[in-house]
């Protein structure tokens, strides 16, 4: 497992990853925050040296990324005994620790990452590292931070989900999508923004949410849904059975008696 995700990740890396290759990365990246750390230590190796990076054939590109964090470990031990030895040399102090704490530790430019969860024909289920559940629904793609749960909790929707959030007062949950967003502390919604539909709409099945899109500002109670059009910038509210529009997420389809 540990050797295919290595190729996986290094195809990604190099550009030559397919549809399939993006999406057991997001499987894989979504187990635990261990993965992401470690995706986020190769991709720091792999971008240390741009033209190394460009010059490797995808063929064999694992194991020179292999080969490359290995010269990259000697290279800052290398660092590690002339940093050591920099109060010997107090006139180029400053300079050389201002460079190498710019190319060890800047963590803004060079850690942050963001991740895409993908699905194709079937539903998945996906828990983030601060227990919220998400099942994304058939051709849905959802993409976030790696900042998140430790900053804010942002997430952005295209396509259909259904969101079990767990409670954070501190880190409001956001769900951004083309045109609008939604903002909660701690419930359970279902929310589909297609990218081929001007609809964005939102089911309300416990707590509250706050919905924001074109300088509209909507709170939502349970047994709501809201319907958003991008294009009139029209907002309908009614209260309907949500085990209607969330059955998706259990493999079901639920439809309204019709009498005969």
């Amino acid at each position: 497992m540990e050797n295919r995700i290595n190729h996986i990740i290094a195809r990604v890396l190099s550009g030559e990853s397919s549809s399939d290759d993006i999406l057991s990365l997001s499987e894989w990246l979504n187990e635990n925050e261990k993965n992401r750390d470690e995706f986020r230590r190769l991709k720091n190796y792999w971008d240390a040296d741009v033209a190394f990076k460009h010059s490797v054939a995808p063929a064999f590109s694992a194991d020179k990324l292999q080969q490359k964090i290995n010269v990259q470990r000697r290279q800052t031990a290398r660092r590690q005994l002339w940093r050591n030895a920099i109060p010997l040399i107090a006139a180029a102090c400053l300079l050389f620790i201002f460079s190498t704490a710019l190319f060890l530790y800047n963590t803004n430019d060079r850690i942050s990452e963001h991740y895409t969860l993908l699905t194709d024909e079937h539903t998945s289920n996906f828990t983030m590292e601060d227990g919220t559940i998400i099942t994304l629904n058939k051709n849905s793609r959802l993409s976030y931070s790696d900042k998140y749960g430790k900053d804010s909790r942002n997430v952005k929707l295209e396509g259909e989900a259904y969101f079990e959030v767990a409670k954070d007062p501190s880190k409001p949950f956001q769900v951004e999508m083309n045109g609008a967003s939604i903002t909660v502390l701690g419930t359970h919604f279902n929310v589909k923004a297609d990218a081929e539909s001007d609809d964005i709409t939102a089911t309300l099945v416990e707590g509250s949410i706050r919905f924001e899109g074109a300088k509209q500002n909507i709170v939502m109670t349970p047994n709501q849904q809201l319907t958003f059009n991008r294009s009139t910038n029209k907002v309908d509210v009614k209260e309907i059975d949500t085990d209607t529009f969330t059955a998706w997420k259990d493999g079901l389809l639920k439809y309204k008696s019709i009498p005969f």
